[in-house]
């Protein structure tokens, strides 16, 4: 079953979160498997499944990187399990740029960390706007290479806050 048309939702990488958190709650007090407990075997088999479903629909769509590469999917491209890397060569520098900055970061850098940390955050803002507007142009190729990007803004927000925990907890 498609996503989006389990949650009754339209087929875009602009999701309203509420109405996601709303049908995802609905949907989990309608098919949760302990409401199927006195049932055959069959019976419980198969709302575990629709649970796990409807869980794995949730996680996919709430999650802008697994959204768009769902979306993805969907038109026909699959990249969630390649091995390929990205070929913009000014964003590998950046990226090593990135890394270097965060292996600087001492317990004395708090307020630059705090906006590098913020600088990110508009990256990972301004990747998922170009995304949105790649796939409404349908380019996918762009727009595969835009979620790839994302990934890795994902991943650094990750360490950034595994930083900020190592440094400051």
């Amino acid at each position: 079953m498609n996503y989006f048309q389990l949650f009754s939702l339209p087929e875009t990488f602009s999701v309203d979160k509420s109405v996601l958190a709303n049908t995802y709650r609905e949907l989990q007090k309608q098919y949760h498997p302990d409401k199927f407990v006195m049932l055959s075997d069959a019976e419980r088999l198969t709302a575990m499944q629709k649970s796990t479903e409807i869980n794995d629909a949730y996680e996919t769509l709430k999650n802008s990187c697994l959204r768009a590469q769902y979306l993805l999917l969907l038109a026909g491209l699959d990249i969630a399990l390649e091995q390929r890397t990205l070929q913009d060569t000014d964003f590998l520098m950046q990226q090593m740029m990135w890394r270097e900055q965060i292996e600087s970061f001492s317990e004395d850098d708090e307020d630059e960390i705090d906006a590098f940390s913020a600088n990110i955050q508009q990256q990972v803002n301004d990747l998922e706007s170009n995304i949105g507007q790649q796939l409404q142009e349908e380019a996918l190729e762009a727009t595969a290479n835009s979620v790839r990007k994302l990934k890795f803004m994902l991943k650094l927000q990750t360490e950034i806050e595994q930083l900020e925990e190592k440094l400051f907890d």
